[in-house]
């Protein structure tokens, strides 16, 4: 299965960039929609998938925090898994190839991103929800499949976004250490939203204690990180590199990446991807960054492709041809696709262009905010799995999610004008 997923995402990534000149993770996302369980993957001489991807969300932290019971089979998990190490491994090198000095100097206007980011998003989508008659404000009992709602419209999938920069060696520009930067206050304030709704949906209510106490762990994790880490970079670089085994000393610096990715979601909640990228970034200064990055830049030459199709086949399209009132639930999602392109890109954009950063900047930023990928999916399905949204609200959560993930890309590209050729990595001689 593992080798299917890889070579249709490889061949997929190949006709999107060289016969339709857009950037190759659309290839891989398509391919994954195309031989995932609810396409091809479906039919039962091309079933490629199985079960994989029915019960992804199950495979999320739950609501109350803990790691549910992994279904069976095993083998469809693993190959979740090894998506999720492409995940890891983009992220890390992101974070390596991110100035950290700079990061640091551009978190005020990333945070002012992140925050009208999620603002106008999380308000207008529980509107629309509201309007299309799919929740009320009566009670908040019955108004939490609008709080939902704006609540899935407030994710942006870094990966998705890191790949396109890096692609485009656009990753250390100003635009993309702020959208980085305010992808990580953004995956944590979207934490605590998710977590407050599904909260008020199994209790009634939720107190001010146990969000303010998820507040500060996940804003702990990462600042205690990326400064500990900074402090202490150059010592652990050292100590890596006194191993003289060849390749011992990458492993050992991949580790720390997993290490950290492992802790931010087992202890802290976070997502893994902002574990590995703040330890990426304590690394970013130290001898250990041309070594590593030439590492990554070979294997997640396999993983990452991998991660990318991994997302198509969460995919299912099928739920639209399959409700009750197809009319009124295809306008619903138009619109609510409309407001979360318009919302994502004018609330992150705004921001940075009222503090000057020009509207050339301004318009790349909030592109760069836009796409959901596999965030998005997750959220939506704790949200059905937890009953709080029915199948047609997760059906155009999906419609959402593919069209922003697409769309983003492809905008993003032009905005930043011709593509720059792309830094290679390379080993240093001494490499161990």
């Amino acid at each position: 299965m593992l080798s299917v997923i890889l070579v249709a995402a490889k061949v997929g990534g190949e006709i999107a960039e060289r016969y339709l000149k857009i950037p190759a993770l659309i290839g891989e996302l398509c391919a994954g929609i195309l031989i995932g369980p609810h396409a091809l993957g479906g039919i039962r001489f091309f079933d490629l998938a199985g079960p994989m991807f029915h019960e992804v969300g199950k495979l999320a932290t739950d609501a109350s925090g803990h790691l549910p019971e992994v279904p069976e089979p095993a083998i469809p998990f693993a190959l979740y898994f090894v998506g999720q190490l492409g995940a890891v491994l983009l992220l890390f090198e992101a974070g390596l190839e991110t100035d950290r000095k700079r990061f640091l100097r551009f978190i005020r206007p990333a945070t002012a991103v992140a925050l009208g980011g999620i603002i106008f998003p999380f308000g207008l989508g529980a509107l629309v929800t509201w309007w299309f008659g799919y929740a009320n404000f009566n009670s908040i009992q019955e108004a939490i499949p609008a709080l939902f709602v704006g609540a899935i419209l407030t994710a942006t999938s870094v990966g998705i976004t890191a790949r396109v920069l890096t692609d485009i060696s656009r990753l250390d520009s100003i635009e993309g250490v702020i959208i980085l930067a305010a992808a990580v206050v953004d995956d944590v304030l979207g934490i605590v939203l998710v977590a407050i709704v599904v909260g008020i949906e199994a209790e009634g209510s939720v107190s001010g204690g146990s969000v303010a106490l998820l507040i500060v762990k996940a804003i702990g994790f990462w600042l205690g990180l990326t400064l500990i880490g900074s402090i202490l970079a150059n010592r652990i670089s050292r100590m890596t590199m006194w191993f003289k085994s060849d390749g011992s000393t990458l492993v050992l610096a991949i580790t720390l990446g997993f290490i950290a990715a492992s802790v931010a979601e087992i202890y802290f909640g976070l997502a893994m991807i902002i574990g590995a990228f703040s330890m990426g970034l304590a690394l970013s200064a130290t001898l250990l960054k041309e070594y590593t990055i030439f590492a990554i830049r070979n294997g997640g030459s396999i993983l990452v492709p991998v991660f990318f199709c991994v997302i198509g086949m969460q995919v299912d399209l099928t739920a639209i041809w399959e409700s009750d009132n197809l009319g009124r639930l295809a306008l619903f999602a138009f619109a609510v696709t409309v407001i979360a392109i318009v919302t994502k890109v004018a609330g992150a954009g705004l921001p940075v262009m009222a503090v000057g950063y020009g509207k050339q900047r301004s318009w790349r930023i909030g592109l760069g905010m836009l796409p959901r990928g596999e965030v998005a999916l997750i959220v939506a399905e704790i949200g059905r799995a937890s009953g709080i949204i029915g199948r047609d609200i997760f059906t155009v959560a999906i419609v959402m999610t593919v069209v922003t993930t697409i769309i983003a890309p492809i905008f993003l590209v032009k905005a930043f004008g011709p593509r720059q050729p792309r830094r290679q990595g390379h080993a240093p001689t001494n490499a161990h």
